[in-house]
């Protein structure tokens, strides 16, 4: 239920910001089209947390070394995700135009089964992602199925309790990527980044 109300958190304030520019204005077009993506994310209902009882849940630390900028170890390309994935993915592009990019741009969004990727072509600081395949991995070797020890290690978290956490989120100013145990193992990676002006 947390992690449903917190990608639906995440979902609104990426859709808000759907244009390049904040403070552009959107055509009606534009702002039907943001909503029909957010609408056509959906999340299992079993991505449920268990947690050990009287474990903390959450962690947050603040990101100053720039590492949810572009956290992904693949790039945002249609092919080169479909290279992970398989053939098995649904892809849907949009295009647009606006005073900023007038020679267009493209926001794709990628599923396979309940993994999303969601990229601009053209603004590497504005992405999401939804990620419970460990055919993608993140900040340099993260990916489902991670024991929590080792994905502690290679995060170098400032608080040496971390380990009691089940819920990782790392944040700054215009993002944030949150990283989810079952079990002392990864199983989910969520995140969004929307870099402003």
């Amino acid at each position: 239920m947390k992690t449903n109300v917190l990608f639906t958190i995440l979902l609104l304030a990426f859709s808000s910001c759907h244009s390049p520019k904040n403070g552009s204005k959107k055509s009606a077009e534009e702002k039907r089209a943001t909503m029909a993506q957010s609408s056509q994310i959906t999340i299992p209902k079993n991505q449920a947390k268990d947690t050990k009882q009287g474990q903390e849940e959450e962690y947050t630390e603040t990101d100053d070394e720039g590492r949810i900028y572009y956290p992904y170890d693949f790039p945002l390309e249609v092919e080169s995700i479909k290279a992970l994935l398989g053939h098995n993915i649904i892809i849907d592009t949009k295009y647009f135009e606006d005073e900023y990019f007038p020679e267009g741009y493209t926001y794709t969004k990628i599923t396979h089964k309940d993994t999303q990727i969601a990229f601009y072509d053209v603004l590497p600081g504005k992405h999401r992602a939804h990620i419970t395949t460990p055919k993608l991995s993140a900040l340099g070797g993260i990916k489902i199925g991670t024991p929590k020890e080792e994905f502690i290690k290679t995060m170098h978290f400032r608080d040496d309790k971390a380990e009691k956490f089940n819920t990782f989120n790392l944040m700054d100013e215009y993002g944030t990527m949150t990283f989810s145990f079952r079990k002392d193992t990864l199983f989910l990676i969520d995140g969004f980044y929307d870099e402003g002006d």
